[in-house]
């Protein structure tokens, strides 16, 4: 009976001490340099959240010229604040709005512990901590030191940290870079952002020059000749997913790998590059849209849903892009030799991995009662797409009302209505530019304008959040 009740006791020991002992700790805190995952913890930050923030904003008063500045509110509940247990950081990785004012703000902190303690994260050893309270406006303007203790007095002490952008997201500041006689504007010219670099390629009537300039915009233009004919159309110039094409007066088409040796692919009289997509070649010749796939014979012609007069023949441009679900479009605009046409035509083709790019048809953005907002005549058209919009970058209009260069027009509809952008705007030393114009958007977000022999780029602030190094 004695053995079996101390075996008994033995094991009762065995089974339940280390359930006991596994309590009594998970009533402390770990210590700051424990390195293990608070799941078994019992003092730890759960969650870290603001309800709103408050941002300084300026503005113009109607007078155009006087600055407003007022505070207005906004919801921060699209700001989600990470816990890092292990190094005891809480912060969020989206930095907030810039000019956010973190001067009074209400921190709503939910934790595991007995009491929670905050104070600034540069205060003296000696300095008191205060208790938090739910109700409390705490000044995180720098980073803040929250300490937990535990009902046996063990702490642990976490920092936070916010992140508030620098500069304003929706500004874009234009920086001069170094120009060259040849990109004087004087020759036709054609820009694009090719092999980690700023190419322009230059028709000067005896030669078309290649310059290129680093894309970090630092150095001068490199100037090299070509062995393109002096009738290369440079408004053809096209990037292809590996090579360069262009056409030619004459129909020649050509491609070439390096932008400096081309060979000739095709000839048809009439022929006019007008785009590429990743697999094929689209070009105009008898009047109609015609497209090839790179690499391979035969060209067939492309479905329209209206009357082929409506294609543009004049001061054509192209772009070719893909959005959301790989929907791939294709736009073309450019203006007919029509004296009685009032606006630019559009024409667009899209197509997904799901639908045949042969069989979609190109669509005719007509002005209607329906779309009373349609691009204006203008000479050298430049097409981009930048921050998920269209934007043209054009010479003076046919009135002669707007000035080269005077404003972007932008088409957030993939071009069926086009507007005057009012928050980007040209650099002013390229209003009313004379001859001709070239722009582009490199990898970085990057537009660079080419006229008057100045050469401007510029980005968005908030489209190059990501790549800080780039200013």
């Amino acid at each position: 009976m004695y053995t079996k009740t101390k075996k008994a006791f033995k094991t009762l020991l065995q089974t339940t001490l280390p359930a006991v002992l596994m309590m009594v700790l998970l009533t402390s805190c770990l210590s700051e340099s424990d390195d293990v995952s608070v799941g078994t913890n019992s003092c730890y930050i759960s969650n870290v959240s603001f309800s709103s923030f408050r941002r300084l904003t300026t503005t113009k008063a109607s007078d155009g010229v006087t600055d407003t500045t007022f505070y207005t509110t906004y919801t921060a509940s699209n700001w989600v604040f990470t816990i890092d247990h292990k190094n005891l950081l809480v912060e969020n990785r989206d930095s907030l709005p810039y000019n956010t004012d973190l001067s009074r703000v209400v921190m709503n902190l939910s934790y595991t512990a007995g009491l929670a303690y905050y104070r600034a994260s540069d205060a003296w050893d000696d300095d008191p901590w205060i208790p938090y309270q739910s109700s409390d406006s705490i000044d995180i303007r720098k980073p803040l030191h929250i300490k937990l203790v535990a009902t046996d007095n063990t702490e642990r002490k976490y920092t936070l940290k916010i992140n508030v952008h620098t500069m304003e997201s929706d500004t874009l500041r234009w920086v001069a870079v170094n120009g060259d006689d040849a990109i004087s504007g004087t020759h036709p010219m054609k820009a694009l952002s090719w092999n980690n670099e700023m190419s322009v390629l230059v028709n000067d009537g005896n030669a078309v020059l290649m310059m290129t300039h680093p894309l970090s915009n630092l150095g001068d233009w490199t100037r090299q000749v070509t062995d393109l004919p002096s009738t290369a159309d440079l408004t053809s110039l096209s990037k292809g997913p590996k090579n360069l094409f262009i056409s030619s007066t004459d129909g020649s088409l050509y491609s070439s790998a390096d932008g400096l040796a081309w060979t000739r692919l095709f000839q048809h009289e009439g022929l006019r590059l007008v785009g590429v997509s990743h697999d094929k070649l689209y070009a105009k010749y008898n009047g109609v849209i015609n497209s090839i796939y790179i690499g391979s014979g035969g060209w067939s012609i492309d479905p329209l849903d209206e009357d082929a007069s409506f294609l543009p023949d004049e001061e054509i441009a192209a772009i070719t892009y893909t959005q959301n679900e790989n929907l791939t479009r294709m736009i073309i605009v450019g203006n007919r030799s029509v004296e009685s046409d009032t606006c630019a035509v559009v024409w667009s083709k899209c197509w997904t991995d799901f639908e045949e790019e042969d069989t979609e048809s190109w669509m005719h953005y007509s002005k209607s009662w329906d779309n009373t907002m349609p691009l204006p005549i203008f000479t050298q058209i430049n097409l981009m797409y930048y921050d998920n919009m269209l934007m043209a970058a054009c010479g003076k209009s046919k009135d002669g009302k707007i000035a080269a260069l005077e404003r972007f027009y932008i088409s957030q509809d993939n071009g069926l209505t086009w507007w005057r952008l009012s928050t980007i705007i040209p650099p002013a030393d390229l209003h009313g530019a004379e001859g001709h114009i070239a722009s582009t958007v490199d990898e970085s977000n990057f537009i660079w304008l080419i006229a008057n022999g100045k050469v401007f780029r510029g980005r968005l602030n908030r489209l190059g959040f990501e790549r800080p190094d780039i200013y």
